[in-house]
């Protein structure tokens, strides 16, 4: 789901398809992570098999941290520890980066996400906004055809994660079902 992203992986996601995948479910509790996803899911690829949100990703990634820790026999608090201490910059760019209510980064100061969200200037301007929509329009060179012009909508209020926080919650439901199988 991370990485079957176009046709192109067909045949990888067909090698890998299990049923099961459509009885997982997320490993934290929030409105932009549908259980359904997994319901959904089918042994041909479809293009709505990938998590394509900024959101979804991250969580995808998070929860992938949390179970190699689990299986290498660390504890939760060694896994945080790693975090802050190997992984520094990710740490101060997750603290500032902010999403909407669709999982979209609307803020984010990471230099490695050059144009995604707004400037800082144009987010000092919109971040605590409670409600309603904001609209950003921006040159989209990353499809077939060329640049086209193209409108994001971010829904407010907007917010950010913790991941230590993200880490625990995940880290008690994936303890709690490798127990049970």
């Amino acid at each position: 789901m991370l990485s079957a992203l176009t046709k192109y992986y067909t045949e990888l996601w067909k090698d890998c398809w299990s049923e099961k995948f459509t009885l997982d479910s997320w490993g934290k509790s929030d409105h932009r992570l549908s259980n359904h996803f997994f319901e959904n899911l089918k042994p041909k690829w479809n293009r709505d098999f990938a998590l394509r949100s900024p959101f979804t990703r991250r969580q995808a990634l998070l929860e992938l941290d949390v179970l190699s820790s689990l299986i290498l026999g660390l504890s939760i608090d060694e896994l945080k520890t790693i975090y802050r201490i190997q992984f520094p910059v990710l740490y101060q760019y997750e603290s500032d980066t902010w999403y909407d209510q669709n999982g979209r980064i609307v803020f984010t100061a990471s230099k490695g996400l050059p144009g995604v969200g707004f400037s800082r200037l144009e987010w000092n301007a919109i971040k605590y906004l409670e409600s309603g929509t904001v609209e950003r329009t921006i040159m989209d060179d990353t499809l077939p055809g060329g640049p086209r012009e193209r409108t994001i909508t971010y829904k407010a209020p907007f917010d950010r994660c913790d991941r230590e926080k993200d880490y625990e919650e995940c880290w008690n439901i994936f303890e709690n079902r490798l127990k049970t199988t």
